[in-house]
């Protein structure tokens, strides 16, 4: 298992009689630990921590019991961006190419043109219901905060405003990364939804926000100003991932014995890396025996 500090944060409230949702996290610390996990360059960290962000967004709205992933796959050099989250802040994710990095667009990182053209899918789990949940669409622009937002609406029928933003220093670490997500609920009224809008339009950018020092509870007094609000929830967020070596023992597992006795003959040994967090776990030629000595159907 690979965890972070859980020092990130993310808060939720209610406004205008609980017409409207909010959510904002602050997210720099989770998505410095994932830069330095994967060694991505600034454009694939900018991606990835984008992504992270806004699934623990996402994940804010649901209850800790159920899980979701977001998954972005497109026709620009970064290939897929992947993240995964519970409803208790914790997140986990990857790039499929992480030395991937653009000049820049407008004195801003280009993630639109690093994941290009293609699908956003997004599977909400509950383990209520034995399928989960799937909704795949088309990109409409690739900067991820878009996307979110138009599948909220699209897909959810939730009028949302999704905004995320990564900061790169010169050296290649976060500077500072969050978002916020602000959403109308049923009954919210025209004036209240003008109001946010208003609102939103006139914040300076997200990263700016951090970088002086915001936090989560400063970004919704900035978005939700002039709106009364009642706090719902606060929690910590983290990189982590439940990766194990009993998971890996799995895996390796599945390869079945032909192809394990090979690995020991040819390798004496395997290493594994979790493609999510990037843990890496040698096994060895004795415990790969050990798996094939199992009986048939247990591990």
């Amino acid at each position: 298992m690979s965890d972070g500090a859980c020092d990130g944060s993310l808060l939720k409230v209610s406004a205008a009689a609980g017409t409207v949702r909010a959510l904002a996290a602050v997210t720099t610390r989770v998505v410095e630990d994932a830069r330095r996990r994967h060694g991505t360059y600034p454009t694939a960290t900018a991606a990835l921590g984008r992504t992270l962000t806004g699934a623990l967004l996402l994940g804010g709205t649901m209850k800790d019991e159920e899980r979701l992933s977001i998954e972005l796959v497109g026709d620009g050099p970064l290939r897929r961006v992947m993240a995964s989250t519970t409803g208790a802040g914790r997140v986990r994710g990857y790039v499929a190419q992480p030395a991937t990095h653009l000049p820049p667009k407008h004195g801003k990182l280009d993630v639109a043109a690093a994941i290009g053209s293609g699908i956003l899918c997004v599977i909400r789990t509950q383990p209520w219901n034995k399928e989960p949940y799937r909704s795949i669409m088309r990109l409409v622009s690739g900067e991820i905060a878009q996307d979110l937002a138009h599948y909220l609406v699209t897909s959810e029928q939730i009028p949302s405003a999704v905004a995320l933003g990564v900061f790169v220093n010169r050296e290649g670490d976060v500077g500072a990364a969050g978002g916020f997500l602000v959403q109308m609920m049923s009954g919210a009224e025209e004036g209240v939804m003008r109001h946010v809008e208003r609102n939103v339009a006139a914040l300076p950018q997200i990263t700016t926000l951090i970088r002086e020092g915001a936090t989560s509870r400063d970004i919704l007094d900035a978005v939700l100003a002039g709106l009364d609000t009642s706090p719902l929830a606060e929690q910590s967020t983290c990189f982590a991932c439940p990766c194990t070596r009993e998971c890996v023992f799995g895996a390796i597992l599945l390869l079945g014995r032909t192809e394990i006795a090979d690995m020991i003959a040819r390798d004496g040994g395997a290493e594994v890396t979790c493609e999510f967090c990037a843990e890496r776990y040698a096994i060895g030629a004795d415990e790969l025996r050990m798996l094939i000595a199992e009986p048939e159907g247990t591990a």
